[in-house]
């Protein structure tokens, strides 16, 4: 029998010295403002054919921040940044897994 695996969701969301995500299976992911800026997924930071980074992490600030941000439909999350990007969709997937690639 193929077991499902039950999509990783976020029960919350929490913006404070890091990014805290506390995940509905009861796990708890803390991110770094810095980490996550420069991890960001859009074509102004990675390559669209490629996938290579084009972003230089020297280029962000020490002390980027969130302005604000919004849940993208039921699979992501929009992070409008201090320094004025605001194009980079963060996928729950991508979120969950961050702690393991980084």
């Amino acid at each position: 029998m193929l077991k499902v695996k039950k999509k990783a969701k976020p029960e919350k969301i929490i913006l404070a010295e890091d990014i805290y995500i506390l995940w509905q299976d009861g796990h708890e992911s803390h991110i770094s403002y810095f980490d996550l800026r420069d991890a960001c997924p859009c074509a102004s930071c990675v390559d669209e054919l490629s996938g290579e980074k084009t972003l230089d992490s020297n280029t962000i600030p020490k002390d980027i921040r969130p302005e604000k941000s919004e849940y993208v439909g039921n699979y992501a999350l929009r992070v409008y940044w201090s320094d004025k990007h605001d194009t980079g969709i963060f996928h729950y997937k991508m979120l969950r897994d961050f702690e393991n690639s980084a």
